[in-house]
């Protein structure tokens, strides 16, 4: 569809509630949506005011959409086709099909209990999702040994009773497969799993008391310490939750924290004052995103997921869908109420969930990288045809101001890391004027030499920044010291590689992560040099203002250099100056002058 067809679609579209669905011009969902109203909606597309809308509409090229009877059915469709298709434009849980549950068999006589990933609607109860598989399983493991459920996968009643396993000779079980419980009396035991999954805990330890005292009447002792061990059980794996509000009912308080187009979401649950536990889920499609769109997606996507839903979660902002959202997660007339926090422990747990979703995103990025930083560097060993991972790398840089001070920058790579006490600056010696391809030669010819009479290992790789001119220069000065040595270049306009020998430069996916390493190392070893280069501008500019005003002695001198690394001296404002420790106003001025008289004189 052309932009004109675009419009005419949005103008033929329905004014009922329903979604809608964005494709590009090869039939691939970009964006799913949901509307009150779909024209409505569907218009602010034609003008769209967020830069991410602005970025969906120039790839947007086909537009389809479903009507549905209610707003809340709409946002049902909508969640489950962002599930199913996970649009790169819509905020989604990352690998949302993959957390386990805990299904409890209830639509057999004798249910059992076990790790399901899939949710069907079979008369079975589903608690989760749960986002650690390990957790999962030792709250299965922590639910067997409470409670004495069965634990053998096996249809019951049977045709023939087997004799029971060792489970109910260690008082594990009830042994259900041999009828030694009644029906009525296992379904209690399962009513009472169901509080202790959904945390409510003070119910379930009334429950479980009372039984034990009625049994202990009935001088039907057996059963009587089998609740007593059941109790004892309760109170040591809730004895550590943090009693926070006595006498308050089930809250959820969630927390945001995102960099780039991931994201963490925590959720911290509270059950009758008592905080439970935390989850943490990944978020993807988080740029260009705001807080308001990524808030409501995931209630969506976790809440109509979850198979308990508290009657309060807190969030640190409101949301405009808040009532349609709340609507659509009543159950059984019991409201959900999205809020933001009033109460001061509320607050303050909030920030906690906030420095939680912030830790958890820095270490889950951080395990991404080193897992992208292995993966690059085995490409790096195919791509380049080497005989083994490349482990220690170099990157070289010629740069110059204004066609003077020619220097080089060389920086070293670890393991695919910089490696910062590696680097190194060189002064050009042998060139005069601008020769680029000369002063790679030189800088090249020296660190070899350099590492060969020191008698250290060459790294195991070279990259010049620049073209086939500079990388033949390398190759020229490590042939003639006898170094076998493997050195490619990477250009910067279309991140071509040039390898020796070959005029043509070869292609690889610029976001590959063996090509990421390689730009990370261009990137840094042309920041190294910019900033050595400012450093001696700053020096020179500062010996000039020695000279000229004498106010500036050793000290003050050293503390302008220590602020002004990353930003030229001579572009400081008088507010800038003033921020230098020991630079007052009027040295701010009188600085700030000589510097305007310099460029005036240049």
């Amino acid at each position: 569809m052309s932009a004109a067809e675009i419009a005419q679609a949005v103008h033929r579209s329905p004014t009922t509630p329903g979604c809608y669905i964005w494709k590009d011009e090869a039939g691939e969902i970009l964006y799913v949506g949901k509307a009150v109203n779909l024209r409505a909606r569907l218009r602010n597309y034609l003008r769209p005011e967020a830069y991410k809308t602005e970025l969906l509409m120039e790839r947007a090229r086909n537009l389809e959409w479903i009507t549905t009877e209610t707003s809340r059915e709409a946002l049902i469709l909508e969640a489950n086709l962002v599930k199913k298709y996970q649009p790169r434009f819509n905020v989604r849980l990352k690998d949302d099909k993959r957390y386990p549950y805990l299904c409890l068999s209830t639509s057999e006589m004798y249910p059992q209990i076990y790790i399901t990933r899939s949710v069907r609607d079979d008369g079975n109860a589903y608690f989760g999702p749960y986002t650690d598989v390990g957790a999962t399983r030792n709250t299965l493991a922590l639910i067997h040994k409470i409670f004495p459920i069965r634990k053998v996968r096996q249809t019951l009643p049977l045709a023939r009773p087997r004799r029971p396993c060792m489970n109910f000779h260690i008082g594990r079980c009830l042994g259900p497969c041999q009828g030694n419980v009644p029906v009525e009396e296992y379904a209690k035991l399962i009513e009472q799993i169901k509080l202790f999954l959904e945390g409510r805990t003070e119910i379930l330890e009334t429950l479980v008391g009372k039984r034990m005292e009625e049994f202990s009447e009935k001088m039907e002792y057996e059963k009587a310490a089998m609740f007593r061990d059941v109790l004892a059980n309760i109170r040591r794996a809730t004895e550590r939750q943090i009693v926070l509000d006595p006498g308050s009912g089930d809250e959820d308080l969630v927390a945001l924290a995102s960099r780039d187009d991931d994201g963490q979401m925590v959720v911290f649950e509270m059950r009758e004052g008592k905080l439970i536990g935390r989850k943490s889920f990944p978020l993807k499609g988080m740029l260009n995103s705001d807080p308001e769109e990524i808030f409501e997606s995931f209630i969506r996507d976790y809440y109509l997921s979850s198979t308990i839903r508290p009657a309060r979660i807190h969030m640190p902002q409101k949301l405009k869908s808040a009532r349609e959202l709340e609507e659509a997660l009543q159950v059984n007339e019991r409201e959900v109420n999205l809020t933001v926090p009033k109460k001061p422990h509320l607050k303050s747990l909030l920030n906690l969930a906030q420095k939680n979703a912030e830790l958890l995103l820095r270490e889950r990025l951080l395990a991404a990288r080193v897992k992208d930083r292995s993966r690059g560097l085995e490409e790096l060993k195919e791509m380049l045809g080497l005989a083994d991972v490349p482990s220690v790398m170099e990157c070289y840089d010629i740069s110059h101001l204004q066609g003077t001070h020619t220097v080089a920058s060389g920086v070293c790579f670890v393991d695919g890391e910089p490696s910062r006490k590696d680097y190194r600056h060189y002064k050009i010696k042998t060139v005069d004027g601008i020769d680029d391809p000369a002063s790679m030669e030189e800088v090249i010819s020296r660190r070899l030499q350099r590492l060969l009479a020191e008698d250290r290992a060459l790294p195991d790789l070279i990259l010049i920044d620049g073209g086939v001119t500079q990388l033949d220069a390398a190759c020229r000065a490590a042939n003639a010291l006898g170094c076998n040595q493997q050195i490619i270049a990477i250009a910067k306009q279309r991140e071509e590689i040039y390898f020796p020998g070959e005029s043509t430069p070869r292609h690889f996916d610029p976001a590959s992560p063996g090509m990421l390493i390689l730009r990370h190392m261009r990137d840094e070893a042309h920041r190294f040099g910019i900033t050595h280069h400012r450093g001696r501008r700053n020096q020179a500019v500062l010996r000039h203002l020695i000279q000229e005003i004498p106010d500036i002695g050793a000290s003050r001198v050293r503390a302008l250099l220590k602020h002004f690394t990353e930003t030229p001296i001579e572009d400081a404002s008088e507010d800038d100056l003033k921020r230098v420790p020991g630079i007052g106003p009027v040295l701010a001025n009188k600085i700030r002058e000589f510097l305007l008289a310099g460029s005036a004189r240049s």
